[in-house]
């Protein structure tokens, strides 16, 4: 009886040696976790679209040659700084405007220099 007994246990010892080990599940990356790195991709590139978009419509918002300083002021609002070339009779002028622009880096100086002869636009910058 102590040798059936010694037989058996020894046969299952055996058993649990041969029976192959479950894989380690915890190296693979689930399914799921790859299909919402794609959507965060897919929304971070969406952003960044939107950001410039934002840029390039403030650099060229509703600014046209020959506007006069009113018009100018009543769009983008009061300069930051107004530099005045020779008598200022004669209305040549630069004005400086300075915006803050939002990007996924945080915000970044957008410096917009607007020209004016003779009270009117005749050119601008962004820098």
């Amino acid at each position: 009886m102590k040798i059936l007994a010694l037989f058996l246990m020894s046969q299952v010892f055996i058993a649990c040696m041969l029976t192959p080990r479950p894989a380690d599940h915890s190296r693979r990356v689930h399914p799921a976790i790859s299909d919402l790195d794609n959507l965060e991709m897919l929304l971070l590139n969406d952003q960044e679209a939107l950001y410039e978009e934002q840029r390039q419509l403030s650099s060229t918002r509703n600014i046209r040659l020959g506007m006069e300083k009113n018009r100018v002021a009543r769009t983008l609002g009061e300069p930051k700084l107004v530099e005045v070339a020779g008598n200022p009779k004669y209305g040549n002028e630069r004005w400086i405007y300075e915006t803050a622009i939002p990007t996924l880096d945080g915000y970044y100086k957008e410096k917009r220099v607007i020209y004016f002869e003779g009270g009117n636009v005749v050119g601008w910058e962004t820098q």
